[in-house]
């Protein structure tokens, strides 16, 4: 059988980097396609909740922002993609709650929709480092202790309420989504 890669001079590891590409193996420049949109990999962060990690990749399309996050629990793994919404707009006083008796409402509403709390953890939040130094990362606020109080509503909707520091809060809504939602992964441009 005749070796076309080899006849035409194209190296195996040529055309082979791009087709391993996972979500999961994202780095900071790839891109990826979802909803019809092409998305670049501007930050790629770990949580850590006491051994627990998770991974977020913050993925901007022209003026956007969306952060997808990959959990796994016992084997299983899931992926929520979220964006960034004004906490104000949370019904239910969120952070006043939270300053006032340390935790928050049962039950929150966003845009009509009502979430319930399902967990509440506290971690670290830092950049990804893949063994090659420190990544860049989109996000200024990368870096420190943060809690984390997650909503769910129906419809696979979720909402998750960070804290930074002792007054700063954070709000993200999206849902989860599935890894082959996301298509067309290309690899980082080469530097150097």
């Amino acid at each position: 059988m005749v070796n076309f890669r080899k006849w035409l001079g194209k190296k195996e590891s040529e055309d082979t980097s791009y087709q391993d590409l996972t979500l999961e193996l994202m780095t900071v420049g790839c891109l990826v396609d979802y909803d019809l949109e092409t998305w670049e990999v501007i930050g790629v962060n770990v949580y850590d909740y006491d051994g627990f990690q998770t991974q977020e990749w913050e993925l901007r399309c022209n003026n956007e922002m969306r952060f997808l996050e990959r959990a796994e629990d016992d084997g299983q793994i899931e992926w929520t993609l979220t964006r960034r919404v004004p906490l104000g707009e949370v019904e239910g006083d969120v952070a006043g709650a939270i300053l006032d008796g340390g935790d928050p409402p049962e039950v929150v509403t966003y845009k009509d929709r009502a979430y319930n709390a399902v967990e509440s953890s506290t971690g670290i939040r830092r950049p990804f480092d893949d063994g090659g130094g420190e990544e860049e990362v989109g996000d200024e606020d990368v870096g420190g202790e943060v809690v984390s109080w997650s909503y769910e509503g129906e419809d696979r909707r979720v909402l998750y309420v960070l804290q930074r520091g002792e007054r700063e809060f954070v709000a993200y809504e999206g849902e989860y989504v599935e890894e082959y939602q996301f298509t067309e992964i290309l690899p980082a441009p080469e530097t150097g």
